[in-house]
């Protein structure tokens, strides 16, 4: 019997070697492979519409947060990335009560909307150019 608890003894710690050896290598393969994925979220769609445009629609929602336009630059759709820095720009502009920061006339109406329900002055919905807004402004005031 003794012969036969030292050779249990024996697989058992060759096993165990083998196991050790496993995992010591196997976490470089790992590294590898994490190295190979895309980094971007793009990159993770792997053509999709709808995540492209998650991509996108996430994008923009930060840059609009962080009032960033430069983050806009990043969206890779020609039309978003517009939106993106539009969006940016009326965040700033209504911030600050200025047009001139304004890249649309949709964002130099809301300016002006903005500007005549607190000021409670009329003559700033008469400069508005989208009728139905102006309107709107004349009766809030």
């Amino acid at each position: 019997m003794d012969k036969k608890y030292i050779l249990s003894i024996l697989i058992i710690l060759v096993f165990l070697v083998f196991l050790a050896i496993t995992l010591i290598l196997s976490p470089s393969e790992e590294i590898v492979e994490l190295e190979n994925l895309p980094k971007t979220c793009e990159g993770q769609c792997n053509g999709v519409a709808s995540c492209l445009e998650q991509c996108s629609n996430v994008k923009s929602n930060l840059a609009t947060l962080n009032s960033d336009p430069s983050a806009c630059d990043d969206i890779q759709d020609e039309i978003k990335r517009e939106d993106c820095k539009g969006n940016v720009a009326l965040k700033q502009a209504l911030a600050t009560e200025d047009s001139n920061q304004c890249l649309d006339e949709n964002c130099k109406n809301a300016v002006l909307l903005s500007k005549a329900l607190s000021t409670k002055d009329r003559s700033l919905c008469e400069q508005i150019t989208i009728e139905a807004m102006k309107a709107d402004c004349l009766k809030l005031i």
